[in-house]
């Protein structure tokens, strides 16, 4: 069974909330990733840690690896489109 903890999903509505309601496109949506990238961690930390050890050792690795990945191609790509003068995710300038 996989459960999030309360206090979290409660911080990460009130967070995302405030970022529709600022207009704040790309903060909520790195917002929602850390929140999810922790959470997918807390499911893989239960769901290897019960097996092989070697298992969970490179499920960690990898996890760690790729989610850095993204992370960072996710920054790069926020900077390229605030360097081109776009303001949010639509493409549209005004």
């Amino acid at each position: 069974m996989i459960s999030i903890p309360g206090m979290e999903a409660i911080v990460l509505l009130v967070l995302l909330t405030l970022c529709m309601l600022l207009h704040l496109n790309r903060t909520g949506l790195v917002t929602a990733y850390i929140f999810t990238y922790r959470w997918g961690l807390l499911f893989g930390e239960q769901y290897f840690s019960a097996g092989d050890m070697r298992f969970y050792h490179v499920f960690l690795t990898s996890y760690i690896v790729f989610g850095i990945l993204v992370l960072t191609l996710v920054l790069v790509a926020m900077m390229m489109a605030t360097r081109s003068g776009s303001d949010d995710c639509s493409g549209r300038q005004e």
